[in-house]
């Protein structure tokens, strides 16, 4: 624990607070002035008919400068009974793949000149694994009423009256349960890193520079690159073991990310049921994909590549 970085635990404790009450304000001004539905009034027809909420497509944009802007907003929909669960939910687990986007395009570069082909490798097996996700969010989001119909359960909630909104009492009930999620997946990351460090070495495919490179992933994805980049220099690691470290690090560091800050996150802007659904969600396509994406990596390595 001395090794602790408590100022970096405090500084982003405090990025939580200003995410979880900005996105609350920003969410509920936008949904008072009705913005989704003005600005795509044009389109609703065409919304209608490919049963995409103007909600949700609104907060897909407002995600491309920030995820949670967009996830606030669509929390704040829900609170309005414009969406229902369903549609929050998948709604919510689509914002990451805009932002994602724009920042691929700036990474990508990076990632080819500190690793070389393992860094484009790298890079295109991940964003080809977001993009998967997004596509399988969006056809879970699209839903099976006729135009004008609201479901069952948005209905049940509308007459239950559960739209009231206190912002303040919101932040009360919500940062307390956020803030010790935080802390304490802060606290836990540095131990899964040394165990990783320390152990890592003696599991199979991986030499102890690939698993180096894993636990690099911890620290940012830049360093695990630029780890990569040396071993392949020095004829450490092969491209396909470069490559499949740099996968392992990355899922590794992607689940640490879940719970340090984005079940944080939620927890300030969703009741406790939706924010299980939307961890359940989100972990279990995460494995998935991340998975697939170890094991196909993992078959050249097998191979002696």
């Amino acid at each position: 624990m001395n090794g602790l970085d408590w100022t970096g635990m405090l500084k982003g404790m405090g990025y939580l607070v200003l995410s979880v009450a900005g996105g609350l304000g920003l969410g509920r001004a936008i949904i008072y002035f009705s913005l989704p539905e003005r600005i795509l009034a044009s389109m609703l027809p065409h919304l209608k008919k490919w049963r995409i909420p103007a909600q949700a497509l609104f907060a897909l944009g407002v995600s491309i400068g920030s995820s949670r802007a967009g996830s606030a907003l669509i929390a704040e929909a829900y609170r309005n009974d414009l969406l229902s669960e369903k549609e929050a939910i998948f709604g919510t687990l689509l914002q990451s793949f805009p932002g994602y986007l724009k920042r691929w395009a700036v990474s990508f570069p990076v990632a080819a000149a500190l690793a070389g082909s393992a860094g484009i490798i790298y890079s295109l097996v991940v964003l080809a694994r977001s993009f998967c996700r997004f596509v399988f969010f969006l056809c879970m989001l699209r839903g099976k009423e006729l135009p004008g119909q609201v479901s069952p359960e948005l209905a049940d909630r509308q007459n239950s009256g559960t739209g009231s909104f206190s912002f303040f009492g919101s932040l009360a009930r919500t940062l307390p349960p956020s803030l010790g999620f935080f802390a304490l997946a802060y606290l836990a990351t540095p131990v899964l890193q040394g165990f990783i460090e320390e152990r890592g070495a003696h599991l199979p495919l991986l030499s102890a520079a690939g698993w180096s490179v894993a636990a690099a992933s911890f620290a940012h994805v830049n360093a695990a690159l630029g780890a990569a980049g040396g071993a392949l220099a020095s004829g450490s690691l092969t491209t396909a073991q470069a490559v499949l470290a740099l996968l392992a690090g990355n899922m590794l560091a992607v689940l640490s990310r879940v719970l340090r800050q984005d079940i944080a996150f939620w927890i300030g802007i969703f009741p406790g049921k939706m924010v299980r659904s939307l961890f359940a969600w989100n972990l279990a396509t995460l494995l998935a994909v991340m998975s697939i994406s170890v094991t196909a990596a993992a078959v050249p390595v097998l191979w002696g590549w």
